[in-house]
């Protein structure tokens, strides 16, 4: 049900906050754009390849520029009420706000923690099954349950455990710049393909996939990847991603799990 009206005014200040974040992503990336110059971690001075103080940095970075896009993501979504409306399997009525943190919304991120934190049982350079989860839960259930059930179920559960890392800076810059992928594509997806007659929603993997090729991979790679290694080390990390894991291990898995979450939808499962 409903939990009240959704008026031309809230639709005003609703737009006025996605510039505000905009101008906080835009004022993030030229804050580290200068740290990155300033410290230039290509070169040798930040040490040598996951360094405390290169981490230092990605974290830093993560906040900067990562945050803005989380809260974008949640932002944007929960501005379309029809979204919101489908989330309850109710029917959308034009002029009404429909409740954000459902009981379903709250297992459903519960459930993305566990299961994303239980994929690191398995290497992701071999086969990234965590990816497998990712887009599975992005597809399935959106972007608020892929970005929490990524991030968080790293953070808490992948990291320490199957990582076996403890240490904040990295925990944070991973749960924030993984999560922000999450977030970003499932908005793709639900504004560019969800809403297709169900054959077109089967070959929105290509779509989806090249929407997200860029922005996890590219973007991961000009980013940490370039952080956290001197240059003697980011050459190698670039070609081990082209010819081994996008190809092999990461490839495949996108597809397996938007594939995987579209039967869901279909037969309702």
């Amino acid at each position: 049900m409903s939990i009240g009206d959704w008026t031309a005014e809230d639709q005003s200040k609703w737009k006025r906050q996605q510039y505000y974040i905009l101008g906080w992503f835009i004022a993030g990336l030229v804050a580290m754009g200068g740290l990155y110059l300033y410290f230039w971690p290509p070169g040798p001075e930040m040490g040598v390849a996951y360094s405390p103080q290169r981490w230092m940095l990605s974290s830093l970075w993560a906040f900067l520029i990562m945050l803005p896009l989380w809260v974008w993501g949640y932002h944007y979504y929960i501005g379309h009420q029809q979204w919101l409306a489908e989330d309850m399997g109710l029917p959308y009525e034009e002029g009404k706000r429909y409740p954000i943190w459902t009981t379903r919304r709250v297992a459903a991120c519960a459930l993305g923690i566990a299961l994303f934190g239980a994929s690191g049982a398995v290497p992701a350079s071999a086969f990234d099954l965590p990816q497998f989860v990712a887009s599975f839960l992005t597809v399935l259930y959106g972007p608020i349950e892929g970005m929490i059930g990524v991030g968080l179920g790293f953070a808490l559960i992948r990291g320490p455990i199957f990582v076996g890392r403890l240490d904040p800076f990295y925990l944070s810059a991973v749960c924030l710049g993984d999560g922000m992928i999450y977030a970003v594509m499932g908005n793709v997806y639900r504004k560019y393909i969800h809403y297709r007659p169900t054959t077109y929603r089967y070959l929105g993997v290509v779509l989806y996939y090249i929407s997200q090729l860029p922005l996890h991979r590219g973007w991961w790679m000009l980013t940490f990847g370039s952080t956290t290694r001197p240059w003697e080390a980011f050459v190698p990390y670039v070609m081990y991603n082209l010819t081994w894991w996008i190809p092999f291990a990461y490839t495949p898995n996108v597809f397996l799990g938007y594939l995987a979450a579209s039967a869901a939808l279909k037969y309702k499962l």
